[in-house]
């Protein structure tokens, strides 16, 4: 089934293009394996992988050449969404081994476990593997100031040599602007709720959270921050300074933070008011399962 799909979406695409010579790039992402239940589940043997396998062969045929494999097996029943990015063992070695069977032919992502840089940077660093690239979604919400690092392994740069604060604290201002613009539309011409162009914002907040109340010995599997704690509070000022902005757009003086010494109190504060309680306590529990 996947191979007729994978046909029809290169067909369509072929048809868009107006050059004989451009072939579209068609992507597929998966899981290593399946078990229809957490009781069937065990570790991955060879007829699995050669299940995976003949797979990736057959949507190669049909004209896939680029296949994001998410490192963990899918477990059908039984386990939530949750739990099955969590509890299915992660088997790296499997995703090299597809990677190397079919290199020169398909492009194999790693997906699935990824959430550090020095993490990242250790698998990009495997001079000798077969994987093309790697992706993360998770961490990235998480930690979405891990983006800059990133972005510094992309360059082949030091982590620390990009993280500028006054780069990302240009970034935030833009933002700011542009949801200041977008909640100033006319109400037929508003593309975001205040509570979606909120949710970047807390995300960042509370990623500064995190880095602010870092402690080595309680977070031992965790990076160190890449900011200072003087850069971390310079940021909080440009959040809780664009939160102000919003709500005065939003003619809610009335419900602000009253100032306190506690600016990331402010800010939450702030964005409730802003987002509605119960969103952003949704927020904070989906973000506690990433």
């Amino acid at each position: 089934l996947t191979g007729l799909l994978v046909d029809s979406v290169k067909r369509g695409l072929e048809a868009g293009i107006s050059s004989e010579s451009d072939r579209p790039n068609v992507s597929v992402k998966c899981r290593i394996g399946l078990f229809d239940d957490a009781e069937q589940m065990r570790p991955l043997e060879e007829g699995d992988y050669n299940y995976l396998k003949e797979y990736i062969t057959t949507i190669h045929s049909a004209g896939a050449n680029h296949v994001v494999l998410h490192a963990r097996p899918a477990i059908l029943s039984g386990l939530s969404p949750v739990k099955n990015r969590i509890i299915p063992t992660l088997d790296y070695d499997f995703v090299r081994s597809i990677a190397t069977d079919f290199e020169g032919k398909v492009d194999i992502t790693l997906n699935g476990g990824i959430t550090k840089l020095t993490q990242l940077k250790t698998l990009q660093s495997d001079e000798s593997s077969p994987i093309s690239t790697y992706m993360a979604g998770r961490w990235t919400l998480r930690r979405p100031l891990d983006l800059v690092g990133v972005e510094a392994l992309a360059k082949d740069e030091s982590s620390a040599s990009l993280i500028e604060t006054n780069t990302i604290s240009t970034a935030l201002e833009n933002y700011i602007d542009y949801t200041l613009s977008m909640t100033t539309l006319p109400s037929h011409k508003q593309r975001f709720t205040t509570a979606d162009l909120c949710l970047p914002l807390y995300l960042v907040a509370e990623q500064l959270k995190d880095d602010w109340d870092y402690d080595e010995e309680d977070n031992p599997s965790q990076d160190a921050p890449l900011l200072s704690y003087d850069e971390i509070e310079s940021l909080y000022d440009v959040i809780r300074d664009g939160i102000i902005h919003l709500q005065d757009c939003h003619n809610k003086g009335g419900k602000k933070a009253k100032n306190s010494n506690n600016v990331y109190k402010q800010i939450s504060t702030s964005i409730k008011c802003l987002a509605g309680t119960k969103v952003v306590n949704k927020w904070k529990r989906n973000r506690a399962e990433l």
